[in-house]
């Protein structure tokens, strides 16, 4: 299945607002797509990656492992 269509201006905003580039929200986004709430969450992944230092990769997996507990 094709990823829809990002939304690159939101996506920056998001990124910015987390002080972190295009390409980490997109890589989040690619991870995501899927998602009806994929922006919520992109903001939630580098959220979690800002706050515990890690890399966006890292916070990915951390995401997806507490998604795993519910």
């Amino acid at each position: 299945m094709n990823p829809l269509p990002v939304n690159v201006e939101l996506l920056t905003q998001i990124a910015n607002q987390r002080g972190r580039q295009y390409i980490d929200a997109y890589k989040v986004w690619l991870a995501y797509y899927q998602e009806p709430d994929v922006y919520t969450i992109v903001d939630t992944v580098l959220w979690v990656a800002q706050n515990q230092e890690l890399s966006v990769v890292d916070a990915i997996k951390v995401v997806q492992d507490i998604e795993g507990q519910f």
